[in-house]
């Protein structure tokens, strides 16, 4: 049943081993995870579309009502049915997306160090994308200039130009004269050259895609006058540090991908003055993360993309805890910190990600071997606090040095995830 289910928008370049993100301590959803699922997922997973009846958009549609079809299991990244699609060979019928770029190693990584702590996803996060999925609908419509009758007829001659060229050329919405253009299906049959096409779009252009083609500085420097411009993707194309000069002065850019070009740090002092400017895909360019930090300095709200969270680029670095153990508290094998979890306060490693997982389902039979007190052998609850029925002793999780039984292990994978709302059936201060 599963696999008619997770057509998931989401693919790694990656083999199936991974290890776990170097991150400062635990993940944070909405700086690092919100931002990979709304950028790669939400497309073909999300209000408009969901492919395979799978939505990753909010929280309610990702751990509903009928746990058996889950997509993420907190704290198991390898029964997860998400994890298992992007992590698929590159060759395989099932990887995904069907179209846009595919996630990085270090994304992909990123996501299973989230599921493995706990997939935690707060309400919050969900309301404060609510809240901005309001605001952009309320600019959806593009308004433009009117167009005399000379402008008409320069734009049906450049639609006609672009079509016969090979590119497409359409309206983006029956409510708007804007104009998008894809040269993108042709990849590198289109130059510099192609641009002259364009000659007439000036005042309706506002999306222009020319990801894979061979489009340089010098075609680029031809968009100077499309002032209506809005979305540009120049992925996979020629352009490097000269070309982005032109953009400067594009005032109305929204979004720009520049994924796989030469682009330097010295490139993007050209983008500065780009206020409106709401995201920037640099994966796989030369800028550096002193660089992105820069301008993110000028452009506090601008999301960029470099396969890692960009907010993490202007926070200071924090020194990462010492594991209590040199031992796996599970294999008794010697530890690889790239596989850790926390325990009352305390970091503790272990030598691989399933020997993680087993502890995370219930540390209780390792904490003495940790030096850690023992929990009460008894559950201090005779009821489940996520369900109220009679709870199954063989299915527990430890909380504040306390443990808690459920009746069934759905419950407590949804305990494990977020154990905030319960914390109060349970008799615990909450937090």
């Amino acid at each position: 049943m599963r696999q008619t289910l997770f057509a998931l928008c989401l693919a790694a370049a990656a083999s199936p081993v991974l290890a776990q993100d170097e991150t400062k301590g635990r993940i944070d959803f909405v700086k690092e995870i919100q931002p990979i699922l709304q950028n790669h997922c939400v497309k073909c997973h999300g209000a408009k579309k969901q492919e395979g009846e799978l939505r990753l958009d909010l929280k309610k549609h990702v751990f509903h009502d009928e746990k058996d079809l889950w997509s993420i299991v907190p704290g198991d990244a390898e029964f997860s049915p998400v994890y298992e699609r992007i992590i698929l060979p590159a060759d395989d019928p099932d990887v995904m997306p069907a179209e846009g770029e595919p996630l990085t190693p270090e994304q992909v990584a990123k996501i299973k160090t989230w599921i493995e702590q706990g997939a935690e996803w707060p309400e919050s996060a969900d309301q404060a994308l609510l809240e901005l999925e309001a605001k952009r609908k309320a600019r959806e419509v593009i308004t433009l200039p009117e167009l005399d009758d000379a402008q008409r007829a320069a734009e049906a001659q450049a639609i006609d130009a672009v079509r016969e060229a090979g590119g497409l050329a359409l309206r983006v919405a029956a409510n708007t004269t804007a104009i998008e253009v894809n040269f993108s299906l042709l990849g590198d049959k289109v130059t510099d050259a192609h641009l002259e096409t364009l000659r007439g779009l000036e005042p309706t252009l506002v999306w222009l895609n020319l990801a894979r083609t061979k489009v340089g500085d010098a075609g680029v420097r031809s968009l100077g006058g499309f002032q209506q411009m809005r979305r540009l993707n120049l992925a996979n194309s020629a352009v490097t540090d000269a070309g982005l000069e032109t953009l400067a002065g594009l005032e109305g850019l929204e979004y720009l991908n520049l994924y796989g070009t030469a682009v330097t740090d010295a490139g993007l002092r050209h983008l500065e003055g780009l206020g409106g400017l709401q995201r920037l895909y640099l994966w796989q360019t030369q800028v550096t993360d002193e660089g992105a930090a820069n301008l993110l300095k000028k452009l506090p709200d601008l999301q960029i993309d470099l396969g890692r969270a960009a907010e993490a680029l202007l926070a200071p670095a924090e020194p990462k805890p010492a594991p209590i153990n040199d031992k796996c508290p599970v294999s008794d094998k010697p530890v690889d910190v790239a596989h850790t979890s926390e325990i009352d306060g305390k970091l503790v490693a272990f030598c691989c990600g399933n020997c993680k997982a087993k502890f995370d389902a219930d540390p209780a039979p390792f904490r003495a071997k940790l030096g850690l007190e023992v929990a009460a052998a008894k559950p201090i609850n005779d009821t489940c606090p996520v369900s109220g029925k009679p709870i199954d002793a063989s299915k527990t999780s430890t909380i504040d040095g306390k443990l808690v039984a459920f009746c069934c292990g759905n419950c407590k994978a949804k305990f494990d995830a977020d154990p905030a709302p319960f914390r109060a059936k349970l008799g615990l201060e909450a937090k």
